[in-house]
C-alpha cells in the first residue's frame, strides 16, 4: 500500500512539472509571437506558484517594459539581480530599460558587466545598440544590432531593432503623390514631392526637394531643401525652405522651423511657420505631443495657430487641432486613423484656404515597411468643409533606402 502511495505521488509530481513546464512553454511562445498581456498573465500566474522561478521573473520585466512601465519592469529587473547579481539578461534587461528612461551612463555601467561576462550575448548586444541608438550614435548602434542579429536570428526584437536603426541611418529617396477632388468642382488637384535626404554624420542630415501641383488647371511647381540636427541626444533641430517664385495657386515661399524634445515615451515639438503668398502671408506656430502608451500606440495631438495678413485687409487668426493614433499591428505595419479640426494640413495649403478656413477631415491610412529598406505608406482624408461642401485626398508615399 505504502508503495502504491509513493508512486502514484511521484507521478503526480510528474504530472505537476510537466503541467508547469508546458505553461512556461506556452507563455514564452506568446510573448515571442507579440501578444504581450497573455503572456504576461501567464507568466504573473506561474510566479505566483513558484517566486522562485528567475526565468518567469524575467519574462514579467521584459513584458511589462514592451507595455511602456519602465519603472515596474525595473523592478522586475533588480528583484532577479537581488537573488542572482550576474544574471546576464537581468543586467542586460535593466540596462534597456535605463536607456529608455534616458539614464545612459547607468545603462552602459550595466552593460560593461554583463559584457565581460558573455561578450557574445546577443542580448546584452542589442541592449548596447539601443542605447547609442537613442544617444544618437546610430553607426555604431547598426554594427552591435548586426552582430546580435548574427547570433541569434530568431530573435524579432532584435531584427526589429536593426531594421529601425537602419530606417534611421540610412540615406533616402522619397516620393509623394496626391490626387484630390472637390465636389462642386469640376478640376481635381494632384500635387507630387520628390525628396532626397543624406545622412551627413550621425547627427546632421540635408535634403533637398521638389514639388509639382496642378490646381485649378494651374501648373505650378516649387523647390528648395533643409537640414536636420540632432544637437543632443533628446533634442532635434530642423529647419526647410521651399521657393516658388511666380506661383499664384500656392506658396510663392515656405519657410519653417522646429524643434523636438525627447523625454522617455513622450515626444514634444514646436514649428514656427511662414508662408507667402502671391496676396497673402501666413504665420504659423504648431506645438504638438506624441505619447507612446506601449510599444505599439502612440497618441499625437497637434494645435495650428495661424494669423493670415492679406493686402489693405487686417488679419484673420485661424484656431486648428488634430489628433491622430498610430496602432503597429506588426513591428512591419502600422495604421493611423486621425481627426482635424480647422487646417488638417499646411503641406497642402493654397490660395482657395488662406480666410477663416473650417472643416472637419477623418483621415485613415496605413504604413507598411517592406522586408528591405523600403517602406510604402497610404492615407485618405474625407473632409467635410463650412460651405457643404466635401474634399476627399487620397495620399501615396514611398521611402527607399539606400
Amino acid at each position: 500500500m505504502a508503495t502504491t502511495l509513493t508512486i502514484a505521488f511521484l507521478v503526480g509530481l510528474a504530472a505537476a512539472q510537466g503541467a508547469g513546464a508546458a505553461s512556461s512553454g506556452e507563455a514564452e511562445r506568446l510573448a515571442r509571437h507579440g501578444h504581450t498581456r497573455e503572456a504576461l498573465e501567464q507568466f504573473q500566474q506561474i510566479v505566483a506558484r513558484h517566486p522562485q522561478d528567475l526565468e518567469a521573473r524575467l519574462w514579467i520585466a521584459r513584458l511589462l517594459r514592451r507595455q511602456g512601465k519602465p519603472d515596474l519592469a525595473a523592478q522586475e529587473f533588480r528583484r532577479v539581480l537581488m537573488q542572482a547579481p550576474e544574471h546576464v539578461e537581468a543586467l542586460a534587461g535593466l540596462a534597456a530599460t535605463l536607456n529608455v528612461r534616458r539614464r545612459y551612463g547607468e545603462a552602459s555601467a550595466l552593460l560593461d558587466r554583463a559584457e565581460s561576462l558573455a561578450p557574445q550575448n546577443a542580448e546584452v548586444l542589442a541592449a548596447r545598440a539601443q542605447g547609442l541608438r537613442l544617444s544618437g550614435r546610430s553607426t555604431a548602434a547598426e554594427a552591435y544590432y548586426a552582430r546580435a542579429q548574427a547570433l541569434s536570428p530568431d530573435d524579432q526584437d532584435i531584427q526589429q531593432g536593426l531594421d529601425q536603426t537602419r530606417r534611421l541611418t540610412r540615406h533616402r529617396l522619397e516620393a509623394v503623390l496626391q490626387h484630390e477632388t472637390l465636389t462642386q468642382s469640376s478640376a481635381a488637384a494632384h500635387a507630387a514631392d520628390i525628396a532626397v535626404d543624406v545622412r551627413a554624420t550621425d547627427r546632421v542630415r540635408f535634403n533637398a526637394r521638389v514639388q509639382a501641383h496642378r490646381r485649378f488647371s494651374r501648373d505650378e511647381a516649387r523647390a528648395g531643401g533643409g537640414f536636420e540636427w540632432r544637437a543632443r541626444p533628446d533634442v532635434t533641430v530642423r529647419g526647410t525652405a521651399l521657393i516658388g517664385p511666380g506661383a499664384e495657386v500656392i506658396a510663392r515661399a515656405d519657410t519653417m522651423g522646429e524643434v523636438e524634445h525627447v523625454r522617455g515615451r513622450l515626444e514634444s515639438a514646436v514649428a514656427v511657420r511662414s508662408v507667402a503668398f502671391a496676396t497673402a502671408r501666413v504665420w504659423m506656430v504648431a506645438p504638438s505631443a506624441t505619447c507612446w502608451l506601449d510599444d505599439r500606440t502612440a497618441v499625437t495631438l497637434r494645435y495650428y495657430g495661424s494669423s493670415t495678413t492679406f493686402s489693405g485687409r487686417s488679419a484673420d487668426a485661424n484656431h486648428s487641432g488634430a489628433i491622430k493614433v498610430r496602432y503597429n499591428v506588426r513591428p512591419r505595419i502600422g495604421l493611423d486613423v486621425g481627426y482635424s479640426r480647422g487646417y488638417e494640413s499646411f503641406e497642402s495649403l493654397s490660395t482657395d484656404r488662406l480666410s477663416l478656413f473650417r472643416a472637419d477631415t477623418l483621415s485613415g491610412g496605413m504604413l507598411y515597411h517592406l522586408p528591405g529598406l523600403q517602406s510604402v505608406a497610404a492615407n485618405v482624408d474625407l473632409q467635410r468643409r463650412s460651405d457643404d461642401r466635401t474634399m476627399v485626398r487620397v495620399t501615396v508615399a514611398v521611402v527607399h533606402r539606400f
